[in-house]
Order: structure tokens, then C-alpha cells, then sequence
């Protein structure tokens, strides 16, 4: 180990460089995790509640929306069917508003909001986005389900949300993925450079410890250990990048996603942000070096 700081005295500007490459490819490795977390959780969020909603004829039987919520939960992609009653629709209505006079009718000319003048309906949770159309084509065909005045279905389901949201997410994965792997290959050829370069360098040094009986993995071991100070440093130098990021958007971030995403971001999420780039800058570190490393071993026998 005194080598390997050693030879990292020797060389700061080779060093500041490593460090520097890998912060910058652990710091997009850290903000894309997040940023998967957090589209998962809002995708999550979004599944558990419910997507279509089917209103219904006044008059319905309960033989009618039990023959209706059968059909659903029996087709394929249909998580959840839950009938709201009229009563039901009212207290939603009331919780949704709040105690606001206006909208509860109680200081306008409308009369109060009671049960009689809301719709029942029929509340359905898919699990897979994909069987929207078969859902929907069932709910067109039901008898129980009301229609407007020009004879369509009064089916609300945000089909392009959705949708959009989906491809949104797997853009933003796949972007950040490539970004990586990138990064990723940038960081182990500029460490494996550096390492090859110091080996390069003191060839004599290492020739002579070859002739007094050295074995290889004595010589390369402070150039992997090296390697690994780099990656660990810029592990560390990368999640705190992480950390003011999330701290400086937490303010722009909270008001829009904070009814789906806790904030501010739990301190065990961050812990484990650390835990996770130091392995990930550990191995990477490793591999880099025993690439190099290996080279010599080679050219050695």
C-alpha cells in the first residue's frame, strides 16, 4: 500500500485524471439508479390505482354490475374491478374538495351536492397496458354501462398517458444505459493507460526485482491497489456529486412528484447509493488494473 500512495505522488496529474473519470462515469451511475427508482415508482404508483373508469345507467341491478365485474376479473390483464356506488361517489367527491362551499354547492343556486345527482360506476386496475383495448371493447358492449346523448360510452381512461409515459421511461433507460456503458468502457481504458504507462515507466526498477526472484503478483500488486484507490476515491467523489444534486433539486422536484416520491430522499436510500458505487468503482478499479497488469504478466514469461 505505501507503494501503491507512493506512486501516486509521483504521478498527480495521472491521478486527478483517473479520479476525475471515474467520478464522472460513477456520477451517472448514481443519478440514473435514481432516476430509474423514481420512474419505477411512479409507474408503480400509477398501476395501483385505478385507469378506467365505466359509468353507469341509473337503474342498474346488482345482478347487472355483478354479471359486469365477473366478465372483467375473469379477462386477462385485469388487476382490480371495484363497483362505487352512488354514496361512494359522493363521499369521494366530498374528500376530493374539500370543505369548499362553492364547490359542495351549499352557497350557489345548484343545491347541494347529494348522492341522487352523481353516477355509479365501475373502477378497473389493469396490469398491463397492453389490455386497455380489451377492456374497454368489453365495457362498449355492456348493457349496464351509460352512454351520452350522442350514444357513446362514458368511459374515461387515459390510454395516451399512459403510453407515453411507458415509452417515456424506457427512452430514459435506455439513454442512461448507453450513457454508461460508454463511460464505463472510457473509465477502463484511461485506468488501464495510466497503470500501463506507470509499469512502462519503471521497467528498469521492475527487471531488477525480477532478477533477485520476485514473483509477478508481488510486482503488480501496488498497481492494482492503486487502481482501486482510484476507483474507490471516485466512487466517493461521484455519490457526493450525487448527494448535492438530489439536495439542490429536492426544492424544483418536491411540489411536482411529491405525492408519489418521499421527499427528501431517505437517508437509507442514500446509504445504500454509497454502497452500491464503491462496489461498482471497487470492481471496475479491478478490472482495469488486472487488464494492464496482465499485459506485463504476458510479456514477462
Amino acid at each position: 500500500m505505501n507503494t501503491a500512495l507512493k506512486n501516486i505522488r509521483r504521478t498527480p496529474f495521472q491521478a486527478l485524471a483517473a479520479v476525475f473519470v471515474v467520478s464522472i462515469t460513477l456520477y451517472a451511475v448514481g443519478i440514473f439508479g435514481l432516476v430509474t427508482l423514481a420512474s419505477h415508482t411512479i409507474l408503480l404508483n400509477f398501476e395501483t390505482k385505478p385507469q378506467i373508469i365505466a359509468y353507469l345507467k341509473d337503474g342498474h341491478t346488482t345482478d347487472q354490475v355483478a354479471g359486469l365485474i365477473s366478465t372483467l376479473t375473469s379477462t386477462q390483464g385485469v388487476k382490480n374491478a371495484l363497483y362505487i356506488s352512488k354514496q361512494d361517489a359522493l363521499e369521494l367527491y366530498k374528500k376530493s374538495v374539500g370543505n369548499d362551499p362553492i364547490l359542495l354547492g351549499t352557497v350557489t343556486d345548484w343545491g347541494i351536492v347529494t348522492a341522487d345527482i352523481l353516477p355509479a360506476s365501475v373502477e378497473i386496475t389493469a396490469s398491463d397496458p397492453k389490455s386497455f383495448q380489451t377492456i374497454v371493447s368489453i365495457l362498449e358492449k355492456s348493457e349496464v354501462v351509460s352512454e351520452t346523448p350522442a350514444g357513446k360510452k362514458e368511459i374515461d381512461f387515459p390510454q395516451d398517458v399512459i403510453t407515453e409515459l411507458t415509452k417515456w421511461t424506457n427512452a430514459i433507460r435506455m439513454a442512461g444505459l448507453l450513457l454508461i456503458v460508454a463511460l464505463t468502457i472510457v473509465c477502463i481504458l484511461t485506468i488501464m493507460i495510466i497503470i500501463s504507462m506507470k509499469i512502462s515507466a519503471r521497467r528498469i526498477e521492475i527487471g531488477t526485482l525480477k532478477l533477485l526472484g520476485a514473483q509477478n503478483y508481488y510486482i503488480i500488486k501496488p498497481y492494482i491497489q492503486e487502481s482501486v484507490i482510484y476507483g474507490l476515491v471516485g466512487a466517493f467523489v461521484g455519490w457526493l456529486l450525487s448527494f448535492i444534486t438530489i439536495l439542490y433539486s429536492t426544492p424544483f422536484l418536491a411540489p411536482r412528484l411529491g405525492g408519489v416520491i418521499s421527499f427528501p430522499i431517505r437517508p437509507e436510500v442514500i446509504a445504500l447509493l454509497l454502497a452500491a458505487l464503491l462496489v461498482f468503482g471497487f470492481i471496475l478499479s479491478l478490472i482495469s488494473s488486472l487488464f494492464a497488469t496482465s499485459r506485463f504478466v504476458k510479456r514477462s514469461k
